[in-house]
């Protein structure tokens, strides 16, 4: 799933302007290097179909079933100025078109809701937050449930953990298990103290709370919250700092709830910008701001077996974000919002570290986020346009 923080933040900037805009580039795709491993006998790569919005709003929250043809989005309308309607729409992969209109609600005279999809879970399940912002009083999200989102239509009602100001800030992304990992935190004392930062594991769909896990003492889990499993260990993993400033990757059993903080990355790799893991062969690939730089870690030793600055880049203002894992070819694809070649790239990396292949011809903005479906190496970004997502082939 798309980081959590991202749209958050992007809510927070729609709220204040309701405004964006695009950039639009194009180009051919790069083959950088190419393995016996993969012939890549196919169709042409690069970006493909769009999906725009039905009303034209911005789209916030989107996800796409990364085991069929569906996907759902989340859209406000009108483009600026307020009140505005929040969407759920359902649209086919293959086509682009929005094939139906499942829910729309006013934003209220001060625009305190919207609709937000979270992620596409296990079995087609999907999340939505009816986000419910009111100054100076608790959070009060209802989560709903489209089970599955193929069948177009809210099907009931997640409940969340309790506590003061729950927050999901990100869900691990993957569809093969029911048990979904999501990062969020807990105001539980105001703003007088910092959030408390948790590890839910719950079945969305059958509506239970299975484990809720902390952070050890003394580790300060890096904003923004990132979690990523290991399905086949059934292991968590999220980003922080340990009082020597070194980056720690948090390591959660799921099934035992033991909680451990030796998985500790070499001096200046950097805070973590983007995450995702290989349950197939236990690699992990992140992505930092400082160093713009990809790294790999093989989880079996908790050991860093790759570092090296992303493909034109001279700085921050060029550093990878999102990246999604395909556990089928044992490849990460890595979005970098701003190249020097000018407009946004895909690089596509082997789990050795070697880029495959650099796709161009993309404008996103840093929070964009990246879902593929591996089985037919395809995948989703944001399009060049607020109110649309953009299709391509690796």
């Amino acid at each position: 799933m798309k980081n959590r923080s991202v749209y958050i933040a992007l809510t927070a900037i729609f709220a204040a302007s309701c405004s964006a805009g695009g950039r639009d580039v194009g180009g051919p795709v790069t083959p950088l290097l190419r393995s016996a491993a993969q012939p890549f006998a196919r169709g042409a790569v690069g970006p493909g179909l769009t999906v725009t919005s039905k009303f034209g709003g911005q789209i916030f929250g989107w996800a796409i079933d990364e085991n069929g043809t569906d996907g759902v989005l989340t859209e406000v309308t009108p483009p600026s100025g307020s009140p505005f309607t929040s969407v759920v729409e359902t649209f086919d992969q293959t086509t682009g078109k929005i094939t139906k209109v499942v829910r729309k609600q006013s934003g209220g005279p001060s625009g305190g809701r919207e609709l937000f999809v979270d992620a596409i879970l296990a079995n087609d399940v999907g999340l939505i937050d009816d986000e419910r912002r009111h100054v100076g009083r608790p959070l009060r999200d209802v989560y709903y449930l489209m089970a599955p989102v193929s069948g177009k239509k809210i099907t009931g009602t997640w409940t969340r953990p309790s506590g003061y100001d729950f927050l999901l800030w990100d869900i691990a992304d993957q569809q093969t298990n029911p048990d979904a990992i999501m990062a969020a935190t807990i105001v539980a004392h105001g703003i007088s103290q910092p959030p408390t930062f948790e590890v839910v594991v719950t079945d969305v769909a059958t509506n239970k709370l299975l484990q809720t896990l902390y952070a050890p003492h003394g580790d300060g889990v890096n904003y923004p919250y990132f979690v990523a499993e290991d399905t086949t260990t059934q292991h968590a993993y999220v980003p922080a700092a340990n009082y020597d400033s070194q980056t720690v990757f948090i390591d959660y059993d799921i099934e035992s709830g033991h909680v451990s903080n030796n998985f500790v990355a070499p001096a200046f790799s950097g805070p973590v910008a983007g995450m995702a893991i290989d349950s197939a062969t236990h690699m992990m690939c992140t992505t930092t701001g400082s160093t713009y730089s990809v790294q790999m870690y093989d989880l079996k030793t908790k050991k860093q077996t790759f570092y090296g600055q992303i493909p034109n880049s001279g700085g921050e203002g060029q550093a990878g974000s999102s990246i999604a894992a395909d556990p089928i070819n044992h490849l990460f694809i890595v979005e970098q919002p701003n190249s020097l070649k000018g407009g946004s790239e895909i690089y596509v990396y082997d789990e050795k570290g070697n880029v495959l292949e650099s796709l161009t011809g993309f404008a996103f903005s840093p929070l964009s986020g990246i879902q593929i479906v591996a089985s037919n190496r395809s995948g989703f970004v944001a399009a060049r346009q607020p109110n649309q997502l953009q299709s391509f082939t690796y």
